[in-house]
């Protein structure tokens, strides 16, 4: 198996979906039958910067510390061993990891309930102890973020929408 040399410190997007981010792109599904349901468009590789089909879990192509920022939006959540992925995110990542998924509490509307597809939830203590757990670090910071919604059956202004996580390396 060949090793991807990337030749300055980059930015990856791990699951870049339908809006990458970096200046790396990596994702595993193509087709739309992955994701959103099977609604939607499907990935269009030759459109997508310096893309590379492969599993977040396994990116066997970069070297340790590779990348200079490593970005992995909504993906966490859909994976019953989550932990694999946050070790390899850890090791291409050489000074900043950042990592987004659903609040445990975010729930979807109008049925009130969790999502389906989230097989794995967290809330700011249940990543903070993966963190320290799986990566060894204290050296990150996790925020939950609030989004204001008016809804009769949930009389609260604020609701914890989404966990940004960030991972520092010196």
């Amino acid at each position: 198996m060949e090793i991807l040399r990337v030749p300055e410190k980059l930015v990856l997007d791990v699951a870049c979906g339908l809006h990458p981010r970096g200046d790396v792109n990596v994702d595993l599904y193509i087709e739309s039958i992955h994701r959103r349901n099977g609604n939607g468009p499907k990935l269009q590789p030759d459109k997508i910067q310096h893309f590379i089909q492969a599993d977040g879990r396994d990116m066997y192509m970069f070297r340790d510390r590779e990348f200079h920022t490593v970005r992995c939006y909504h993906l966490i959540e859909h994976l019953p061993d989550w932990w694999r992925l946050l070790k390899e995110l850890y090791r291409v990542t050489d000074q900043h990891l950042v990592i987004v998924c659903p609040h445990r509490m975010w729930l979807t509307f109008p049925r009130l309930q969790r999502s389906h597809v989230h097989i794995s939830n967290f809330d700011k203590p249940t990543m903070e102890k993966a963190i320290e757990k799986v990566l060894r670090t204290h050296n990150y910071e996790v925020q939950t973020v609030y989004r204001g919604m008016i809804h009769k059956l949930i009389p609260f202004p604020l609701w914890p929408c989404y966990l940004r996580v960030d991972v520092y390396r010196s």
